[in-house]
């Protein structure tokens, strides 16, 4: 067995009231069910109210940085979605994905691969969630927001649809290749390469690769806030805000600061209290390319 496989460590369960409180604020009066339209379900609604964004890590960074990275368990996670409509960077964002369709009764599991971009190390670099459904594993992937679960049967080419969130598979030697077209450069699709020998892994996996990011990463030094509506993308990183349309299209702007505050209250759906904690980006820092 490869050494993801057999880590062991304390894995997590999530409190039932939170579930409950979670699949309440996500409008879903029902627990789906444990099937792919339930599944659909599920995704689409943590899709449409969870985004991917480092505001927890950047206070955290801004702080005295002794206790764990913020996130990693998922019961802090949802609290403090649930209090600020904050997300997480990917370990966080997928590690409560997985959480909540496991609580659901559903085949989860965590895995883990390389998006491919340029000056970034390679090699484990990204969690992600497979559910298994009646033998056929359906990539749901909160950082790619595709609103629909991607079905990966080996050897054939797969696809959610068309539109904005739309998200494919291109059969590989290894598995796949899986491409994501960011809400801040429509024209550069990131491929995602999972790796089989960290499929599946558990939950110290992912505090462990998430614990790497202190030392490099995109996201500890500018501020980087994406949410995916079913009819558009909104993101603010640097100076900058960036807003797809349903047909694709891609408006660049530059916010002043009252005008960025606002809009991550009452567009990004983050508190108050959390915006005005955020710290100013650290000068000359890295982030994405294109931002």
């Amino acid at each position: 067995m490869t050494e993801a496989k057999q880590r062991a460590g304390p894995e997590p369960a999530l409190a039932p009231a939170l579930v409950e409180r979670v699949l309440e604020r996500f409008g879903l009066r029902q627990r789906p069910k444990r099937d792919l339209a339930g599944l659909n379900q599920l995704y689409a609604a943590f899709c449409g109210n969870v985004g991917f964004d480092n505001v927890q890590k950047r206070i955290w960074f801004a702080g005295a940085q002794k206790t764990p990275l913020p996130g990693g368990n998922p019961n802090e996670f949802f609290k403090n979605f649930l209090q600020h409509g904050t997300g997480g960077t990917c370990w966080p964002l997928n590690g409560a994905m997985y959480a909540l369709a496991h609580a659901l009764g559903f085949q989860a599991r965590r895995i883990v691969g390389s998006v491919i971009v340029e000056g970034y190390p390679q090699g484990a670099n990204h969690g992600s969630v497979l559910v298994n459904l009646d033998g056929i594993n359906y990539l749901v992937d909160a950082w790619m927001a595709s609103f629909k679960a991607l079905p990966l049967i080996p050897g054939r080419p797969a696809s959610t649809g068309e539109g904005i969130h739309d998200i494919w598979a291109v059969p590989t030697e290894s598995g796949f290749e899986i491409l994501s077209i960011p809400g801040f450069d429509r024209e550069h699709p990131l491929p995602f390469r999972p790796e089989p020998e960290h499929d599946p892994v558990d939950h110290a996996f992912f505090l462990s690769r998430a614990d790497r990011t202190r030392t490099v990463g995109f996201f500890n030094d500018v501020l980087f806030v994406s949410r995916h509506f079913p009819d558009s993308i909104l993101t603010i990183g640097r100076k900058s805000k960036f807003h797809v349309a349903p047909d694709g299209t891609l408006t660049r702007t530059e916010p002043t600061e009252p005008e960025r505050r606002k809009a991550l209250v009452e567009e990004f759906g983050l508190s108050e209290e959390i915006v005005d904690a955020i710290p100013p980006n650290v000068a000359g820092a890295i982030a994405p390319p294109g931002l």
